[in-house]
């Protein structure tokens, strides 16, 4: 998530300067009738533009740093309010440029863009919360639902269980969620490198699988749960 941070960032910052320079990249402009032109004033949404994503971009760049040395999936939420309030901003300014009423179509495609990003996240922290299904049968270990895979059974070199406690330290996530609890996703070890966790609990023993050279560590929210998973993966 921290390369994420910063890559769109940076397109943000770009997308910002190119938009001063060629109006064409604004849709208001670029689909209004030479009638709507007249009651646009272009400068100043180029302007409005401009400032928008390139402090969204700056703020997005930030975030990445800071999470680089803080994580935690504080930092997806932090992205997700910096989109809003960069979109919003730029929304609630477009009406002291573009003077042409709005359509009860284009209000509607605004109103369902918003809700579905505000599904989007809800889904998001649902899913990072929900325990992961695991599934194990004559081809191997699956865990379903976010970041989910299938590691096949002739793969597996050594499986053991240890707490996390005992275990390299988390170095960073690169793509997965994390609230602090539940870890879920690709993150770096210290030492091991890039591995899996589904982790529900920390504080509880964990599963650690090494397959092909790369570690999965897994647990589920109950201590005895964990248990019999490790025993039905010992005999399957």
């Amino acid at each position: 998530m921290i390369a994420v941070h910063i890559s769109i960032g940076l397109f943000f910052i770009a997308m910002g300067f190119i938009t001063m320079k060629s109006p064409w990249m604004i849709k208001q402009w670029r689909y209004a009738s030479e009638e709507k032109r007249k009651n646009i004033d272009i400068k100043g949404l180029q302007l409005l533009y401009c400032k928008s994503m390139v402090g969204g971009g700056l703020a997005s760049v930030l975030l990445g740093i800071v999470n680089y040395f803080v994580e935690g999936n504080w930092s997806l939420y932090a992205f997700i309010a910096i989109i809003f309030g960069m979109t919003g901003y730029m929304i609630a300014r477009t009406r002291r440029y573009d003077k042409n009423p709005k359509s009860k179509k284009e209000m509607t495609i605004a109103a369902a863009i918003t809700a579905l990003s505000l599904f989007l996240i809800v889904g998001l922290f649902i899913g990072g919360k929900m325990e992961s299904k695991v599934t194990i049968d004559e081809n191997g270990l699956t865990i379903n639902g976010m970041y989910g895979f299938t590691i096949a059974k002739e793969n597996i070199d050594t499986m053991y269980m240890a707490m996390m406690s005992e275990l390299p330290k988390v170095k960073m996530r690169t793509n997965g969620y994390n609230d602090g609890e539940v870890a879920k996703g690709n993150f770096r070890l210290e030492e091991w490198g890039a591995c899996k966790l589904f982790i529900h609990n920390a504080k509880e023993p964990v599963i650690v699988i090494k397959s092909e050279g790369k570690y999965t560590i897994l647990n589920l929210y109950e201590t005895e749960a964990t248990k019999k998973l490790y025993d039905e993966l010992q005999n399957f």
